[in-house]
């Protein structure tokens, strides 16, 4: 048995977005749908755990920095995580409109692409979307488990000595939580904490590389509409020039639409995806320091964990090249066409869509762009970072 979202009979429709509706579901919160009370509360209430539970490793920490230092990263370390997370969810809730709004202006685009090899490419870049996204959201939810098994290892080892009511991560919670009976219900409570960042990470992170994908897709359409218009004709006639001018104007206004869609995506996931670069390399960093100080099993965890988050910054910057690339490929498309067998007024549209393709269309971040050149400097600077560490411990 395997998931339904794998099948080849699963409609292609139900792919767009799939991993960020179905996350953020989870948590409570939709976008093309008018919440209920019930989801309302459980997000409300899925939000409050995560920040008390930040609340609680931070408090580990803060206590343990300078008795245990290790103790301490042990804490911050997922905090970092968390506190991201905490403030996606927040954007992505505060957005909510106008992502319902670009899921569906999305979705009337790709929908009218369905001829000939455009389904093939639909079905190809919408599945990978889908693929990537839930291994990520896998491994996600194994590095959960991790951190509970952990826990249940180190009770395990302890089990002569008195025992200790610890949490699944590093958290400090009132002492009554910390003694029967209510210890159970505070230990799934701090591992569903785990959970909800898993889900709203992912979610986050789905949405953008979604996005890039379903983007590259129509600009690669976009692509083969103008090879289709612009191919070789001797001496055209002054109606072939006039139903090209129009097309032209089409596949223009088409393009414009995109400009403008990835511009209003920018606006939302601009502050998101710096946090995302910004946290990301602290975290890899800081569990690559905490691979080298723990040894055991303590190792299996961190190494899980360090590549989740290596995953999902490599996502962001995968996307963003392949549609930066896809939206140069357009001019390139353009001009290795036969544009000079046209009239004057056809090659000015062509040389209008030359100049507007020479600038890549690309996600404006503070700072950046997501590309692979980017996540290449993350790792350089986050094994500064760990060559820094090594030097002080």
């Amino acid at each position: 048995m395997y998931p339904k979202y794998l099948s080849k009979d699963y409609p292609l429709e139900k792919h767009l977005f799939f991993v960020t509706r179905y996350s953020f579901g989870l948590l409570g919160l939709h976008f093309e749908r008018l919440p209920s009370i019930w989801s309302t509360c459980w997000l409300i209430f899925n939000f409050v755990n995560l920040l008390h539970c930040c609340q609680a490793e931070f408090s580990f920490g803060w206590s343990y920095i300078h008795t245990s230092p290790l103790d301490a990263m042990d804490a911050f370390c997922p905090l970092a995580c968390s506190l991201t997370t905490l403030y996606k969810m927040a954007c992505m809730w505060a957005s909510r409109v106008e992502v319902a709004s670009l899921i569906q202006r999305i979705r009337q685009l790709t929908e009218q692409q369905t001829e000939g090899k455009r389904t093939d490419l639909k079905s190809e870049y919408y599945r990978l979307a889908t693929l990537l996204c839930m291994l990520i959201f896998t491994l996600g939810s194994i590095n959960t488990a991790a951190f509970v098994l952990r826990s249940f290892w180190e009770m395990w080892m302890h089990r002569h000595l008195p025992f200790k009511y610890d949490m699944p991560f590093r958290m400090i919670f009132p002492a009554i939580f910390h003694r029967m009976p209510l210890y159970p219900l505070a230990y799934l409570y701090s591992t569903w904490s785990g959970q909800v960042t898993v889900y709203a990470f992912i979610a986050t992170d789905g949405f953008f590389f979604s996005f890039t994908l379903y983007m590259t897709f129509l600009l690669k359409a976009l692509r083969m509409d103008l090879q289709r218009i612009l191919q070789a004709v001797k001496k055209p006639t002054p109606l072939e020039c006039e139903i090209c001018c129009e097309q032209l104007r089409i596949i223009i206004d088409r393009h414009n639409d995109i400009v403008g869609i990835v511009q209003r995506f920018s606006v939302i996931m601009a502050a998101p995806t710096f946090a995302q670069f910004l946290s990301a390399s602290l975290v890899i960093a800081t569990s690559v320091i905490d691979i080298l100080l723990f040894s055991g099993l303590n190792i299996i965890r961190y190494v899980v964990y360090a590549s989740t988050v290596s995953a999902c910054l490599l996502l962001y910057c995968y996307g963003g090249t392949e549609m930066s690339l896809a939206s140069m490929d357009l001019g390139e498309a353009a001009y290795n066409s036969h544009w000079y067998m046209w009239n004057r007024e056809v090659r000015q549209r062509i040389f209008l869509l030359i100049m507007r393709a020479q600038r890549p269309i690309t996600v404006r971040v503070p700072f950046f762009v997501p590309s692979l050149p980017v996540f290449t400097s993350v790792i350089k600077f986050t094994g500064s970072i760990v060559a820094l560490a090594k030097t002080i411990l």
